[in-house]
């Protein structure tokens, strides 16, 4: 009998516009290449109800149900799984992510609806824990998983990290929803290597991917991303690796690919300051890189030692005005509330903020600090002189205080975070107010937000799956639409006929072939 495993990609408790998974259609694959029957139900696209949830479960039938999840939203795929466990007793239930991977003992001992934690990285993982289970060998075999042994949390030992990313068989994107991420116009993600030599005190993914990087063939990255332009559709790639520009040879070899190939794409990277030159910034602009994202954390020279950044405030100017000189759009991002954080050292990452967006014109954002489980700021808080004032990890979205350093209050860090969200507000209305005057920069960024947020209300209503059962004529369409989900009808008519030409929409015929029926491609 084939195995049948239905992943879910957890929802999160806010509105966003999302990327494709990458991780979850990694393992997905790994699971087909050893012959499994994989779906994947992607609530992150999609309005979840444990109704509709309930109702996949008994079409499909699956053997085990695995929900990926962050920090922020265990306590939804934790919710998730629970439902899926009582609706089927005896459905194995697996969670796997970064805060799994390093809280599995309180996950097993607090939700005896949870069977199986995979920790780490998951595509060998899976593999070996469904053959022991269809084999019946004894868990304790299987690395790096936990599960419930007499009532306690059984910990098995880490399993060794995969060496060759090549060999792994490319995600399973068939098994996702892409028209639904094309029409939200998200780029789709790759990766090129993991792990991260950095030892950042406030990020886990030292933890979970290694303190060395592992690198794939360059060639192997541009077949990739060749395909997915050709065969998906998608125009825009977001390449997710830790730190994109680490090693100077691999970026070469990527770029000089992408240009041999003539491929009509853009893509954005996430980069270090320390890690890039003018040489290189030119390199990836000229073979597509529109966008490059950097962390700076802070403006204070002192805040950035205690977190062993090992970035000076000066690189992250200059690095900013290489950027920008290659001709790249620069978003940057701040943290606040990290150890030594005080009145000063918060206004100097506020005045660095605004420096880079009056003399460069580069996009910013500003959190407060999160101490995740599997970080050394989360694990040596006491040392750090970092109060951690709540433990419910649903708080820990980065935009309110769950921690604060020692003299330096969560109120202060929201006052400064409001006055961010104010400014950014400004900027907004500046944008609306050139975009009416002409200006087709202002007019295209005004457009784009415009549609994402049509398609956002589309795909949280399931408007299109409702509609599905209903005879129409296309002339109703938007009409329909408009009224489902509240938007005015020129704006339902033109963004539906976007959809329709783009091909994301389609239509088919009824079972009595009388009318027409509508589903996402």
């Amino acid at each position: 009998m084939q195995t049948r495993v239905l992943f879910i990609n957890t929802p999160f408790p806010f509105d966003e516009h999302p990327v494709p998974p990458l991780g979850l259609a990694y393992i997905a694959a790994a699971l087909e290449n050893e012959g499994a029957d994989v779906q994947v139900l992607d609530l992150l696209v999609a309005q979840y109800t444990p109704r509709a949830l309930k109702r996949k479960l008994k079409e499909y039938q699956p053997h085990f149900v695995a929900a990926t999840c962050s920090t922020l939203n265990y306590h939804i795929a934790s919710r998730i799984l629970r439902v899926c466990k009582n609706h089927d007793p005896g459905l194995t239930t697996l969670i796997g992510g970064p805060h799994v991977s390093f809280t599995a003992a309180d996950v097993i001992a607090q939700a005896p609806w949870i069977d199986i934690v995979v920790r780490g990285e998951g595509e060998h993982t899976l593999v070996d824990l469904l053959n022991a289970l269809a084999g019946g060998r004894d868990l304790s075999s299987v690395p790096g998983i936990a599960y419930r042994r007499n009532g306690e949390a059984a910990l098995t030992p880490p399993r060794p990290l995969i060496k060759e990313l090549d060999r792994l068989p490319l995600p399973a994107r068939h098994l996702l929803p892409l028209s639904k991420y094309r029409a939200l116009k998200a780029p789709c993600t790759v990766i090129t290597s993991r792990g991260c030599p950095f030892g950042c005190i406030f990020c886990s993914a030292p933890k979970m991917f290694g303190r060395g990087v592992r690198f794939r063939d360059p060639e192997a990255v541009v077949d990739e991303i060749e395909m997915i332009n050709r065969e998906f559709g998608f125009r825009q790639i977001n390449i997710v690796d830790d730190t994109f520009t680490v090693k100077d040879r691999h970026v070469q070899g990527i770029c000089e690919g992408l240009m041999d190939r003539g491929l009509n794409i853009q893509w954005s990277v996430y980069s270090r300051v320390d890690t890039v030159s003018p040489r290189l910034l030119r390199l990836m602009k000229r073979s597509g890189c529109s966008w490059v994202c950097f962390g700076l954390e802070s403006g204070s020279q002192k805040i950035l030692e205690n977190i062993k950044k090992r970035i000076t405030v000066a690189q992250s100017r200059q690095a900013v005005k290489m950027a920008k000189e290659a001709g790249m759009e620069v978003m940057v991002s701040f943290l606040l509330g990290l150890p030594g954080e005080n009145g000063r050292t918060a206004r100097q990452s506020v005045s660095l903020a605004d420096e880079l967006r009056r003399e460069f014109g580069v996009y910013y954002g500003f959190h407060i600090l999160a101490p995740m489980p599997g970080t050394e700021v989360r694990e040596k808080a006491n040392e750090y002189g970092i109060r951690i004032l709540s433990q419910d990890w649903a708080k820990y979205d980065a935009n309110r205080p769950v921690s604060e350093p020692t003299g330096f209050s969560g109120d202060r860090m929201t006052r400064i975070l409001a006055d961010y969200e104010r400014s950014i507000s400004a900027a907004w209305d500046n944008i609306q107010a050139e975009a009416s005057k002409g200006d087709p920069l202002c007019q295209e960024r005004v457009s784009t937000t415009a549609t994402q947020d049509f398609v956002w209300k589309l795909l949280k209503s399931n408007a299109i799956e409702k509609l599905g059962h209903r005879k129409h004529c296309p002339g109703d369409l938007a009409e329909r639409v408009s009224r489902m989900i509240d938007v005015p009808p020129d704006t339902a008519e033109r963004e539906m006929a976007r959809l329709l030409a783009a091909g994301n929409i389609v239509p088919a015929r009824t079972e009595g072939g009388d009318g027409q029926i509508w589903r996402w491609a």
